[in-house]
């Protein structure tokens, strides 16, 4: 995180700690765009803003340029904040439907890519599960060994070993196949444990992929 604060396209304070809280709450996570290029803040809510233009107003981050945004900008964090500005907008200047249309045009551009960056969330979503899904299908699909054969055996090895000596010389071969048989089950469930472990590095996986480069935590 101290490699975040101290980058080149971090507003100073109080814009640095809402940024910075954001991340660490895992709403929202920074994708590189390039040597020269400002990150994307990314939220979970479906907005992107350059890490260069956010600043903190009223509480509520925000994406504030100069001129126009770009295209790879959206101002607010979500669709909600987007849909709020455009109403307040309508009611308190509806010149602007004369005057810059393009203000009001540009705002429903962005609930709408939002909206896409949602979706495609979703999509990724659906996959993920289907995958886990798969995973825990062919972990229930697993052979487990038998194992309550293993303590009638050892009994019958212990009764052999307790007779003596003698016993064990006389039984040798039965007392080797006695043992081969406890080999035998441990050998088949380690075999279960080593694709049950498969399974569970897979989905392992899978989850980092899904999670990226977001600091998520326990709800």
């Amino acid at each position: 995180m101290s490699d975040i604060a101290d980058s080149r396209w971090m507003p100073p304070s109080p814009h640095r700690e809402a940024i910075l809280a954001a991340l660490q709450r895992g709403r929202a996570h920074l994708e590189e765009r390039g040597h020269g290029l400002s990150p994307l803040l990314v939220y979970e809510d479906g907005g992107a803003m350059e890490l260069s233009l956010m600043c903190l107003v009223d509480g509520k981050l925000v994406a504030v340029a100069d001129a126009a945004l770009p295209e790879t900008s959206t101002k607010h964090v979500d669709v909600c904040g987007t849909i709020d500005e455009l109403k307040r907008l309508w009611e308190e200047q509806p010149e602007l439907a004369d005057a810059a249309p393009e203000q009001l045009e540009a705002l429903l551009d962005h609930a709408m890519a939002m909206l896409r960056r949602i979706e495609q969330r979703m999509d990724e979503y659906r996959a993920f599960a289907a995958a886990i899904g798969r995973c825990a299908a062919a972990m229930a699909e697993l052979q487990h060994p038998d194992h309550t054969p293993a303590p009638g055996v050892r009994d019958e090895l212990t009764a052999t070993i307790k007779s003596g000596g003698a016993a064990v010389t006389e039984h040798l071969q039965e007392m080797f196949d006695r043992a081969e048989a406890i080999r035998k089950i441990a050998g088949d469930s380690e075999q279960v444990l080593y694709r049950c472990r498969d399974l569970a590095i897979e989905i392992g996986t899978l989850y980092d992929a899904i999670r990226g480069a977001r600091a998520w935590q326990s709800p």
